[in-house]
């Protein structure tokens, strides 16, 4: 369960559009590098603590890209998405690793005022919310076998 939730904080904060309202998450105002500490459980193990380090940048033809690496006691894990918009809000996200590990190839959602919210197979839900200046982010297994679920507070690591 630890590397399904890992493979799937960098997809939170990847995605937000600049064509919605004022109160929605902007893919501008979140690209750069971003760094943070939260817990996760799997199972009924004892909870566990879990960095993250990631880089949100556009491409040339008008998507975006998040890469990065998170680590808990038992191991790391690195990651890299594309993200594309599509109509009325939809976000998807295409998995661009050679060795996909428990990625889902591809997550989709919608934008709405100050959330996103993104779904794949074994991703029951996955959020983003802007608390000030950071991002917070859950992830909920959809895997009635693996149980478990992620807590993440990113912050804008220093340039």
């Amino acid at each position: 369960m630890t590397r399904d939730l890992m493979a799937v904080v960098f997809a939170l904060c990847a995605f937000a559009s600049p064509a919605l309202a004022a109160d929605t998450l902007r893919m501008g105002e979140l690209l750069g590098d971003w760094q943070g500490t939260g817990s996760f459980t799997s199972g009924t193990d004892e909870p566990g603590r879990i960095r993250c380090k990631i880089t949100l940048r556009a491409t040339a033809r008008g998507t975006n890209v998040v890469e990065g690496r998170c680590a808990t006691s038992e191991g790391s894990d690195v990651f890299g998405l594309e993200v594309f918009e599509g109509e009325a809000g939809q976000i998807t996200a295409e998995n661009r690793t050679s060795e996909p590990g428990n990625l889902p190839a591809a997550l989709v959602g919608t934008l709405e005022p100050d959330l996103l919210t993104l779904k794949g197979e074994g991703i029951a839900a996955l959020e983003l919310r802007r608390v000030g200046d950071d991002l917070a982010l859950s992830i909920i297994s959809g895997q009635a076998d693996r149980p478990g679920r992620m807590d993440v507070q990113l912050v804008r690591a220093a340039p």
